[in-house]
């Protein structure tokens, strides 16, 4: 390849919608069970995520756009260690990344950046900032699988044989690619944006501006089309200051166990949950909750299975409604298992955005019009991040937790993202100051919405009291 490429249409969107206070990264955190050595972190990077071109790269802007220039990595100055202040360590790391998520990188240098800290909770943390134009967040956790290993000696261990994985639930299948059925079906399917899919799918090609601002507008026609979404706290004018949280590890085994208590799904119960914690979110805040839904939109895999390119962005968006209106966690639980069972069953290629990423690439004007619509019609970007089932390792030391985020764009300003690792859920919260002061407000509410979930114990039957003796006189 040479040393100047023009970035592809999608991936230049991200650095078009970019503003100051939405910067559009892509978040990760893992949470290691012990220190993590600097000088073999330095070493894993160089030799599993340098050779991915898009890492080793910087953006160069001119007239026409951008282009990838090949750039000498400095890991030291990508690789930068903290230290947390004393006291609570968690709220030190959550205002930690909210500071990062805040801060532009360096546009001088590859977009991406790790903070190690060392010393964290008897181990250490490490927070990873990749900008959005390398490549979604579904692509980023791949990369992240070829980081780390199935052992803390991965080059010296044996295979050996592990319990197949639970089957994937609808929502995990939207981070799997587009099998050829799939892609042919949409295109015969008579969704609107299927005769615009070479946008999509070869975004290397001469960018058809024309083409792309009519497939756009269909798109906003579309989206124009649904219910405006609830007016609350959560719509408001960004600030610019992100705020993160994150709930404790929910044992999956426990969520699985009260959803088939009350015969529905772990994607319910983890939704109810949310749903629950964002109600009474708002009516502490003292915000009316009377028949509030709160639109999200879900990030959804458009790559197709033959795809060899392990980075970029090929995804699109799918709406799902939250009722935060309900006050009853079991009456919400039921409303929610019959959403993701409708979601289930009409999943389909009319229900995808699958154009929003072209906007970057569409005049000033139009771009403005499909972000603030965006923001109307919608409250946060929901992400459902499917881990490991079993314990990884970087560079030698567990990952206990694991957290990502998306970024949210235009004038939306709430991301939360429901993630899957080795046996546990957990959901995390990145928002905007104007939306959510403090996100720990929402998510130390998780675990006591999943224990309201639980069925009451029957009552104990008491003894049947005996009659008395009868004592006859002989």
């Amino acid at each position: 390849m040479s040393a100047l490429e023009r970035l592809g249409s999608m991936d230049m969107t991200w650095l078009q919608i970019e503003q100051k206070t939405n910067l559009m990264q892509v978040l990760g955190l893992l949470i290691l069970e012990t220190s993590l050595d600097r000088s073999v972190l330095e070493e894993r990077l160089r030799k599993d995520l340098l050779p991915l071109e898009r890492f080793s790269q910087q953006v160069l802007r001119d007239t026409a756009g951008a282009v990838w220039e090949t750039h000498q990595v400095e890991l030291n100055v990508h690789i930068v260690e903290v230290v947390l202040p004393a006291g609570d360590e968690k709220a030190a790391l959550e205002s930690l990344i909210g500071t990062l998520a805040a801060t532009p990188l360096d546009p001088a240098r590859p977009l991406w950046q790790v903070h190690l800290i060392r010393s964290y909770r008897g181990g250490s943390a490490l927070i990873a900032r990749v900008h959005h134009c390398i490549a979604d967040s579904i692509a980023l956790i791949g990369v992240l699988r070829t980081l780390t290993d199935s052992s803390p000696n991965a080059a010296e261990a044996l295979p050996t044989a592990s319990a197949p994985p639970p089957a994937p639930s609808h929502f995990d299948k939207l981070y799997a690619p587009l099998t050829r059925t799939m892609v042919e079906g949409i295109k015969l399917s008579g969704a609107f944006w299927a005769k615009y899919w070479s946008l999509v799918f070869n975004p290397q090609q001469a960018f058809d501006y024309a083409r792309a601002t009519t497939a756009l507008t269909l798109e906003i026609g579309k989206l124009n089309g649904l219910q405006d979404d609830s007016r609350t706290l959560f719509k408001a004018q960004p600030l610019g200051v992100k705020r993160a949280s994150w709930s404790p590890p929910l044992s999956g085994s426990n969520v699985a166990s009260i959803a088939a208590d009350n015969g529905t799904t772990t994607n319910a119960v983890l939704l109810a949950c949310l749903t629950g914690a964002l109600h009474d979110y708002l009516a502490a805040q003292g915000a009316s909750t009377a028949g509030v839904e709160l639109r999200t939109l879900m990030p959804v895999n458009l790559r197709n299975e033959d795809s060899e390119e392990p980075l970029g962005n090929r995804s699109g968006l799918i709406p799902i409604e939250l009722p935060v209106g309900i006050a009853d966690p079991k009456a919400r639980l039921e409303e929610m298992h019959i959403r993701v069972q409708d979601f289930s069953r009409t999943y389909e290629a009319q229900r995808t955005l699958g154009l929003f990423s072209l906007i970057g690439q569409t005049p000033r004007a139009v771009q403005l019009q499909a972000l603030k619509l965006l923001a109307n019609k919608s409250s946060a970007l929901l992400c459902h991040v499917p881990g490991s089932h079993e314990p990884r390792y970087l560079a030698g030391a567990k990952i206990v937790e694991e957290m990502f985020w998306s970024p949210a764009s235009g004038e939306m300003g709430l991301t939360i993202s429901i993630v899957s690792y080795d046996g546990h859920y957990q959901i995390g919260v990145l928002a905007d100051a104007a939306m959510v002061a403090a996100p720990s407000d929402i998510t130390n509410r998780i675990e006591a919405e999943l224990l309201a979930l639980k069925p009451s114990p029957a009552p104990a039957r008491k003894p049947a009291r005996r009659a008395p003796r009868k004592v006859t006189s002989t």
